[in-house]
């Protein structure tokens, strides 16, 4: 039955409803977007002042010269489509080139989509080259199972912890030192650190965790420490 049929089968009332419903639905969806744009507009103008505070230049949605930005080609922003980032903003920890954003991607299919959305940090030093890699809390999602789950039985506690997945099985072993392996065990396990690398980055986020714009500073100050002890650490992995 097409439309026109179907509205000559309706009483007025019917009518008035179904017309009534949908500009009731449209009305919704209109405030949604309002709500959710005056959201948005209060996070970016929160985040610009943190950038201030920390001597970071905040850059909006994309990097203001992207030979400059971070190399992210790691698992995270190979799941999902749409992907898209905000609030991004750039500076440095120490040596290393730094930057902070909030970066969505969406799962699901035609009738149901999610939106997963993290606050992300990275790190980047001239001259490493990083095996590809992901790390994981123990029982976490990953990103590609078809990659070695690479374990220490010198640090069983490690494993216990943790999941690290990688391609190249002997770089991530080589870049997992005693050391790196030792700091990592001793992390507070609530704070479920994920972190992933590749060539001169490193990635640090807690999955589906978008961070307040009154807690960023002490989020990014945590990842600047965890990046510079990886780092200063890590295996010899440097290309120059």
């Amino acid at each position: 039955m097409d439309s026109e049929n179907l509205i000559a089968t309706l009483d007025p009332s019917e009518i008035v409803f179904f017309v009534g419903l949908a500009v009731f639905l449209v009305f919704v969806l209109v405030i949604y977007f309002v709500i959710s744009n005056a959201r948005d507009r209060k996070r970016s103008q929160a985040v610009t002042r943190v950038a201030q505070e920390i001597g970071f230049s905040f850059e909006g949605d994309k990097w203001s010269d992207p030979e400059q930005g971070p190399d992210l080609e790691t698992a995270l922003f190979q799941k999902g489509s749409v992907r898209y980032f905000e609030n991004i903003m750039t500076g440095s920890s120490d040596e290393l080139r730094a930057s902070l954003f909030d970066y969505s991607f969406l799962t699901g299919g035609e009738r149901e989509t999610h939106t997963n959305t993290q606050t992300v940090a990275t790190f980047s030093k001239s001259g490493f080259g990083l095996p590809e890699f992901e790390l994981t809390p123990v029982n976490a999602s990953i990103s590609n199972s078809q990659h070695t789950e690479i374990r220490f039985d010198s640090h069983p506690e490690f494993s216990q912890r943790y999941q690290l997945h990688g391609p190249d099985e002997l770089g991530t072993r080589e870049a997992f030192t005693p050391a790196l392996l030792s700091y990592l065990e001793g992390l507070d396990p609530k704070k479920r650190w994920r972190l992933e690398g590749t060539g001169e980055t490193l990635i640090l986020y807690r999955a589906g965790q978008r961070v307040d714009p009154g807690e960023l500073r002490r989020f990014f100050d945590e990842a600047a420490t965890l990046a510079g002890v990886f780092f200063s650490v890590v295996g010899p992995r440097k290309t120059t």
